[in-house]
């Protein structure tokens, strides 16, 4: 130890003495002991490790000690100027960063080369620009210009970049940027002679592309562009741009004339619509387009969910009852909600409640429908009827039926029910009352395009009705930002579901020409289990996958983008909470029971637990334990399911518990049939005591609902007050959220916006086409929205 303290000593002695003389301390050998090892090479300082663009800063010094040349950092000199003197004398003090704090004197005519930390910079900075390292040279020019402005060279290297980038970005295809770059050239050096060629050059390129993607309003806010910042010198190329514009548009506007005489109004439209978009300044074209509009109304909507055209009557899902009120009309139909529950209109006539809600009257109106109260009794009484579910629950419930004066029917109850309306949710029929699924009897039959899905309305409707839309169009879009860019650019009339994030932005905004609004009704987010399957028919697997997701940051970080939104919360079972404690449809939640929360310790727990039980259940079975080897989650294909899905995939990972998503059709009801173990489904519950008990009745199999839990979905509609419901419903809460049959992961508000050109919309409708019948579009503010 000693001698290793000696030899240091020496060592930095030698050092002092060599750099007094011009030499380096490491031209000289250190003093070993005759048995002592050469030491190790020293380590290499972190700062060292770093890019030059990141070190601290220091000067280089290059001398020379014997007959090696040697480089040494010190803490950098001030100099006039900033550069060392031309033709130093004598000697300077230096302070060497391996040394901090020491001082040591230096003779001039020993330095070889002195490079201060900017000329440092400034030469690695051209040795990465010839290497064509540009990401690199660029982080060097703003480290120069932020610390040591106006020194030498840096416009220059500034100017090389920006016009050796843009040929590296425009041999790569990538116009934008070279453009970019090629103008930010010009800009800053504008005696640079041919820069204005190269821009003449990308510019050409570039407004083709985008005239050939058919980016037609992208190109002609390039030409635009050009036009005003350069003038004549784009004079000729902007010229030849819209001729070539002119051209193509009115190529389509004689093609729609030609569909026009063909009496397709719907080609029509669509080529009228395309040639005004080439070119807006199209002679006539804009009143020929206000002519179709009339003539054909299209409202095209986009989706951000699509779901099925035809999905059956009995649907919960929320683009389900979208899409069914297109195709089918119930006797009775929930439009709102009042004090005590639902408000409910009849499309066929009226419904006359008593006081004592026994009896019911259905009054008929010839106007409306041609089904006579004699139907309708035929239909209530007739076996074949049992086959649709929703008559299955309200046939039980009657006592007696009787028709007056052939329109009315009086229908009396065995007991009071307290909303008797929410049971009149069937399709009235004349006959074949066998006949299943339920023929479509409402205002828009399906057509087949490449756009989407398509309703166009049925010869009734037409007769009936000479303002509502001629086309429905909904057209799918993968995210809320690319539907509302479609929106603000005309391509869609309204966005039927909305980000709520964007969607509370935009309400703060007042965008014009635009209106958002809310679906009266919140849509529950769940997970159905395949109670088939070994590990989720044991209730403690089922609550260690509840508790293994954090539902709250789901909900709040990944869908909300960190914004609180009224009635977006997590559940404590699938029923609706509401928007807030006291709204309408919460009255069978009970707000006492609280969400399980985020606990991976307790999910493995319960885990393991369930493991054990059902290894001792295969023991005495005498059979092997069943092995988990991944769990594979169906979904629809919407926005918010995708996203929810693959958060739940990163939350199950990291419990060791490999998950697959697979894309299923939002109408599946058996995780089993699906061929998946968890199936995530969007419903919307308009009415909870008549949905809830058809929730459990379609997606959890009776034999799997144990005897308690069946006598309280009964008990739900044998409530004769409303005292009573809320009492049964929170008995049942409780169940469902100790049994988990159904696993319930959280309440949205969904949002929709249009165009204020879209009239008859409605206000807070319980879903989408609530009123389609009165939709109306005004030509004149669509086309100038457009």
């Amino acid at each position: 130890m000693f001698l290793s303290r000696y030899a240091t000593r020496i060592t930095i002695a030698r050092l002092v003495l060599g750099l007094a003389l011009g030499l380096s301390a490491l031209a000289c050998s250190p003093a070993y002991a005759a048995d002592e090892k050469p030491k190790a090479e020293p380590e290499i300082p972190a700062d060292m490790k770093k890019p030059l663009v990141e070190r601290d800063p220091y000067d280089l010094i290059t001398v020379k000690a014997g007959d090696k040349i040697e480089q040494h950092r010190i803490k950098p000199l001030q100099f006039e100027g900033g550069r060392p003197p031309a033709n130093p004398t004598g000697a300077f003090q230096v302070e060497l960063l391996e040394f901090p704090g020491r001082k040591f004197q230096i003779s001039w005519k020993s330095i070889q080369r002195y490079q201060t930390f900017p000329q440092l910079l400034m030469e690695d900075a051209n040795a990465k620009l010839k290497a064509k390292e540009f990401d690199a040279v660029f982080a060097y020019l703003q480290r120069m210009k932020g610390e040591y402005p106006g020194y030498p060279g840096i416009e220059q290297i500034l100017e090389q970049l920006l016009i050796q980038n843009a040929l590296e970005r425009y041999n790569a295809g990538a116009l934008d940027e070279a453009l970019g770059m090629l103008e930010e050239a010009h800009k800053r050096f504008p005696n640079r002679g041919n820069t204005l060629t190269s821009i003449q050059s990308v510019a050409q390129r570039l407004v083709q592309s985008e005239i050939d993607a058919k980016q037609w309003a992208s190109a002609r806010l390039l030409m635009k562009r050009f036009e005003d910042s350069y003038g004549a010198a784009f004079a000729a190329p902007v010229k030849r741009w819209r001729a070539e514009l002119a051209g193509l548009a009115e190529a389509q506007l004689e093609n729609a004339r030609q569909q026009e005489q063909k009496n397709d109004l719907r080609q029509a439209l669509k080529l009228t619509e395309l040639a005004l978009a080439i070119d807006p300044t199209l002679p006539e074209a804009p009143e020929r387009l206000a002519d179709l509009v009339r003539r054909y109304p299209q409202v095209r909507i986009a989706t951000l969910a699509p779901g099925e055209a035809t999905p059956p009557h009995a649907t919960l899902t929320a683009t389900g009852r979208r899409n069914k009120r297109l195709s089918y009309r119930d006797l009775c139909e929930i439009v709102g909600y009042g004090p005590e529950g639902g408000e409910y209109i009849s499309p066929y006539g009226s419904v006359l409640r008593p006081i004592d809600r026994f009896e019911l009257s259905i009054v008929l109106r010839d106007r409306l429908t041609s089904i006579t109260g004699f139907d309708l009794a035929r239909q209530l009484e007739d076996p074949a009827s049992q086959q649709d579910p929703i008559l299955a629950n309200l046939t039980p419930l009657i006592e007696n039926l009787a028709v007056q004066e052939i329109r009315e029917l009086n229908m009396r109850m065995r007991i009071p029910h307290v909303r008797p309306e929410a049971l009149l949710g069937f399709v009235p029929r004349k006959n074949d009352f066998g006949t299943f699924p339920i023929p479509p009897n409402g205002p828009y039959r399906p057509l087949k395009v490449k756009e989407g899905q398509a309703f166009v309305p049925t010869e009734e409707t037409k007769a009936a009705s000479k303002q509502s839309p001629s086309e429905i169009l909904l057209m799918p879009f993968q995210s809320s930002d690319d539907a509302l860019t479609a929106l603000r650019n005309g391509e869609v009339h309204m966005i039927d579901h909305l980000d709520p994030s964007i969607a509370k932005r935009m309400s703060a905004e007042t965008p014009e020409g635009l209106v958002v609004d809310y679906y009266r009704a919140p849509t529950m987010h769940l997970l159905i289990p395949n109670l088939n399957h070994p590990y989720l028919k044991n209730r403690d697997f089922r609550r260690g996958l509840l508790y293994g997701i954090d539902r709250q940051e789901i909900l709040n970080s990944r869908l909300l983008g960190g914004l609180d939104v009224d009635g977006c919360r997590t559940l404590s079972g699938p029923i609706p909470s509401g928007v807030s404690p006291d709204d309408p449809v919460s009255y069978g939640y009970d707000i006492s029971i609280e969400p399980r929360k985020y606990e991976p310790v307790m999910s493995v727990t319960l885990r393991r637990l369930a493991e054990i039980q059902m290894k001792k259940e295969a023991e005495e079975d005498m059979q092997e334990m069943p092995k988990l080897e991944k769990l594979v989650i169906g979904h629809p294909n919407s926005e918010v399911s995708r996203q929810t899905c693959l958060a739940l995939v990163q939350y199950y990972k990291r419990l060791a518990l490999p998950v697959e998503l697979k894309v299923v059709s939002p109408e599946e009801t058996d995780p089993e049939k699906a061929g998946v173990d968890l199936l995530y489904v969007e419903v919307q519950i308009a009415e909870p005591l008549v949905d809830i008990p058809r929730l459990f009745q379609t997606y959890v199999p009776e034999a799997q609902q144990t005897q308690y839990f069946q006598l309280a979905l009964r008990q739900l509609g044998d409530a004769r007050t409303w005292q009573e419901v809320r009492e049964r419903f929170w008995s049942f809460h409780r169940l469902a959220h100790d049994d988990l049959l159904i696993i319930p992961l959280f309440q949205m508000r969904d949002y929709f916006v249009y165009r204020r050109s879209l009239g008859g919309v409605g206000y807070q409708p319980m879903s989408l086409f609530q009123q389609v019948e009165r939709w109306n579009i005004a030509p004149v503010l669509d086309m100038v929205q457009n």
